[in-house]
C-alpha cells in the first residue's frame, strides 16, 4: 500500500516537470516570434505554400 502512495506522489514530480518543460517551449517559441525583426517577419510573408515540380506542371505538349 504505502510502495503505491510512493509512486502516485512521485508520478505529480514528472507531471509537474512535463508541464514545465512544455510550457516553457511554448513561451520561448511565442516569445522569439513576438520579437522577430520585422524584415524577416516580411520575408516569412512572402514564402510560397506550394512549389512547382514536373509532376505538378500539365504540359499538353506531347
Amino acid at each position: 500500500m504505502f510502495k503505491r502512495l510512493l509512486f502516485d506522489d512521485s508520478s505529480v514530480i514528472y507531471v509537474l516537470v512535463a508541464f514545465v518543460t512544455a510550457a516553457t517551449i511554448f513561451a520561448t517559441i511565442t516569445w522569439r516570434a513576438l520579437r522577430m525583426p520585422r524584415a524577416q517577419v516580411d520575408h516569412f510573408a512572402n514564402l510560397p505554400f506550394t512549389t512547382e515540380t514536373a509532376a505538378g506542371r500539365h504540359d499538353t505538349h506531347a
